[in-house]
């Protein structure tokens, strides 16, 4: 495929690879049906994708399967066209024509070809529908095409349903109704077998699950996707920001319109600039959606499009042209006109490539079959009843543009939505609502949240701070990738980004090396011989088992089977896949000419079963990898978004603790309420120049203090878990967590910018001994901050231990409890 899966994207796809494996082996004596579960955003259709290319084409980890048969099913025809187009624009190897719609006029086939992929969607299933009766000259009806396709090619015909849980809400298997149980639990009606191999896919995915309990059939384990590893990726946005009454007010729609009109100027406004930034060679052309009532009479719907566009113009400043505005209403699929402007109809997976549209109207038509990123901004007309309607179609517009966060305006990682027919209670039902839509981005309401920029009279120590690239931590829940991917994933950034064009060539002619002083000692030793002949040879050996001699087992002959060409060359490839699929081996054999190239297949083979060499080669590999790491990092960082981006990516996947370069972003969002109290001297401020904080008491008594210091310049308030924030790593319970000190202070000493750490906290919780060791850890690293405080307050007053000083240091080495570390706090603060 044209896309580079992310590593859980290629995890899935190797696990559902092995299912298929079990499946067309089972599948002859039972039905068997496999799953993929991920949430929104997870790119399932991308993963599917890959899984037929292996299927058909064949792959380093796949025999190649020219007959296969895949039948695509999905309950849209949107969906199917959707679904149809993204494998059809990023596939590398399907054959012209592999790739077939179903059309309910033409289609009238015996039995499906073979290497071919049919779409088909439940629409066209229905009793009315011309492909499931024998009439106009019709030989076959679809159910009598797949009954055969079945009878013929059983264990190479593989179902796929698209977004599983739409029709899958049963009535009970004895008395299946919906088309989809057809395929599942077969047809007597229709004459139907169930399906032999079936692959649900969906974002939730149980309801299927439960379906396909009840027929008799062989569930393979499923494959999951986890949101948080979706979440970690950036392919999703981080936030939903949802607008909504309070309640007890008149509901103003246009009012609320204009305010959602003025948010998608912003995100224009704020794509623009950092895509020109950037060097993007595609511009993100943000989208506002507005979903409306349902038809009124004669009109196409009960909510006033003409004051809806009039209001829009008023904030944009001028009148929009043809092509700009557009509506997806299924009813009419015609042109309308709209406060003068005529605006066409455009079918919702159209949508995402029209580059001119900016405003979209809708009613229901793209829950389903849709997903544009290039939505920003939403705001619908629609009741608190529609809840459930709302999430589902929040779920299609999460995804981000550039397929990764921005770091460095957080804003563009939001999507907003307006609800002004919504209160508290019925965003709550959303919220419900999009958990189980599985959306996981986090949710927030407008009136939780403020957007603050850099205030420009703090710009030069902004600009500094950046400069300094301090050191900051980035904490997985495991980690993900071996250090040869990791390894090769950050050569690769190196040569595309111009750093170093050479380091992906090093490297393999390194593991070259390696791998032929592997082989050379095992020549060395006198067992090259003897391991050659064991790779090549298997003994074979036959057990009867005597029913008349109560099952005794007996050994009845051994005999030596010797590997064929094939055989030799399927296992390479593997081995090839095995280490990162860098084409390791077939570079090994061009290097050192021996007799034959099978030879030099089984050289590497033997190199990729040793235990002993694997290990070898992934410390090489871990210390190549953070030589290379440590090299560019701070060159990497101070470039491009898009290569930060990714190289912050790779690093955080090859260990659980991964190590960055600090980075604030110039627009930033942090908690708001209404008891929140305005604090000056804030590195970013909102559009009036002010920033508000609930601090509590300490905090607050902290800070007052730090403003009386000489040379203080600002602070930043360091919020938990943003992406632009420090952290450092500390360890607890044999664990490595995350540490959000929670001020940074800039002051000036003589003519120079210093940071300060500053974490207040309280002496009854049991981290403060580990986030101590944690901070003095930190500072080992990271030489650029001199003062670190963690402070706690005794008696009225408050208690500080600089772990950035060297005497105190001298006492954290020594600790070993929380009483050593109270003790040290009495001695600093007598």
């Amino acid at each position: 495929m044209k896309i580079t899966l992310a590593t859980f994207q290629q995890d899935a796809l190797k696990d559902l690879r092995e299912n298929c494996i079990t499946a067309q082996q089972l599948c002859k004596k039972s039905q068997c049906v496999l799953s993929l579960s991920a949430p929104t955003g997870a790119g399932k259709t991308i993963i599917m994708a890959n899984l037929i290319e292996d299927i058909l084409c064949g792959s380093a980890e796949c025999v190649k399967q020219e007959n296969a048969v895949f039948l695509w099913l999905s309950g849209w025809p949107e969906l199917n066209e959707q679904s149809l187009n993204k494998i059809y624009f990023n596939a590398n190897n399907l054959v012209p024509g592999a790739l077939i719609s179903i059309s309910d006029d033409s289609f009238d086939e015996e039995v499906f070809a073979d290497g071919k992929v049919y779409f088909l969607n439940t629409q066209k299933l229905g009793v009315n529908s011309n492909l499931t009766k024998n009439k106009d000259g019709r030989e076959h009806t679809i159910w009598e095409t797949i009954e055969n396709t079945i009878s013929r090619k059983r264990d190479r015909f593989f179902l796929i349903i698209d977004e599983a849980h739409y029709g899958a809400r049963s009535r009970g298997v004895e008395n299946p109704e919906t088309i989809m149980q057809k395929f599942v639990l077969g047809s007597k009606d229709d004459n139907l077998s169930p399906l032999p191999i079936i692959i649900g896919m969906s974002a939730t995915i149980e309801r299927f699950r439960k379906l396909t309990e009840g027929a008799r059939a062989m569930i393979l384990p499923p494959v999951e996707i986890k949101p948080e590893d979706v979440k970690e990726s950036g392919l999703l946005k981080d936030k939903i920001v949802i607008d909504h009454q309070k309640g007890g007010g008149m509901v103003m729609e246009m009012a609320i319109l204009a305010e959602a009109a003025s948010d998608w100027m912003d995100k224009c406004s704020r794509w623009e600039k950092y895509c020109k930034e950037q060097g993007e060679e595609k511009m993100v052309k943000p989208i506002l959606a507005i979903q409306v009532e349902n038809s009124g009479g004669s009109e196409p719907s009960r909510t006033d499009l003409d004051e809806c566009l009039k209001t829009i113009e008023r904030v944009v400043g001028r009148k929009f042209e043809v092509g700009e505005v557009i509506h997806a209403f299924g009813d009419p699929k015609t042109d309308i006109t709209i406060y003068g402007l005529k605006v066409p109809y455009v079918e919702p997976s159209r949508i995402e490539d029209a580059e001119k549209v900016k405003i979209v109207f809708f009613k229901e038509s793209l829950s389903t079959g849709w997903d544009c990123p290039r939505v920003e901004t939403m705001m619908s007309f629609r009741t608190a009843n529609d809840s459930t309607y709302i999430a589902q179609l929040m779920g299609r517009i999460v995804r981000t543009p550039l397929h990764r966060r921005v770091d460095t305006d957080e804003v563009l990682n939001n999507v907003h939505l307006f609800l002004p027919y919504f209160d508290k209670n019925t965003v709550d039902r959303i919220v419900k609502d999009l958990n189980s839509e599985g959306v996981s981005s986090d949710v927030e309401t407008a009136s939780e949240q403020q957007t603050l920029h850099v205030d420009e009279r703090f710009r030069e120590v902004f600009d500094w701070l950046n400069e300094q690239q301090f050191i900051t931590w980035q904490i997985k829940r495991n980690r993900i990738n071996n250090y040869l991917t990791s390894l090769f994933a950050l050569t690769n950034l190196l040569r595309n980004g111009g750093w170093d064009a050479h380091a992906s060539k090093q490297s393999k002619y390194e593991i070259v090396a390696l791998i032929k002083n592997f082989i050379g000692r095992l020549k060395e030793k006198g067992q090259y011989e003897d391991a050659i002949n064991a790779l090549r040879k298997d003994l074979r050996v036959s057990n009867e088992y005597d029913n008349r001699n109560g099952g005794e087992a007996t050994v009845s002959a051994n005999r030596v089977i010797e590997a064929t060409e094939y055989d030799i060359e399927k296992n390479f490839k593997r081995a090839q896949a095995q280490l990162a699929h860098q084409d390791l081996g077939m570079l090994y054999c061009k290097e050192y000419t021996v007799e034959t190239f099978v030879e030099h297949q089984l050289d590497f083979i033997l190199y990729s079963k040793s235990e002993y060499a694997m290990k070898e080669l992934e410390e090489y590999a871990k210390r190549k990898f953070y030589d290379l790491k440590d090299r560019w990092r701070k060159d990497i960082s101070a470039g491009d978004d898009k290569y930060k981006t990714k190289f912050d990516s790779i690093v955080a996947e090859g260990d659980e603790a991964s190590q960055h370069s600090l980075k604030l972003w110039e627009t930033i969002t942090l908690p708001y309420g209404e008891d929140f109290k305005e604090e000056t001297d804030h590195m970013f401020v909102n559009k009036d120049g002010k920033a508000v904080f609930k601090l509590d008491t300490w905090e607050k008594e902290i800070l007052d203090e730090e403003k009386k210091r000489p040379g203080f310049v600002c602070w930043v308030r360091n919020q938990q878990n943003k992406g632009w924030a420090l952290c450092i790593k500390y360890e607890m319970d044999r664990k490595v967590k995350p540490f959000y000190p929670d001020f940074l202070i800039i002051r000036k000493e003589g003519d120079k910018y210093v940071v300060d750490i500053l974490e207040p906290h309280n002496p009854v919780f049991n981290d403060n001994y580990a986030k101590t060791i944690g901070l003095y850890n930190y500072l080992k690293e990271e030489r650029g901050i001199a003062r670190a405080e963690i402070i706690r307050k005794e008696d009225n007053r408050f208690l500080r231990l600089n772990v950035g000083d060297s005497m105190i240091q001298h006492d954290v080495m020594n600790m070993h409890s929380d009483d050593d570390l109270n003790q040290s706090f009495r001695k600093h603060n007598p």
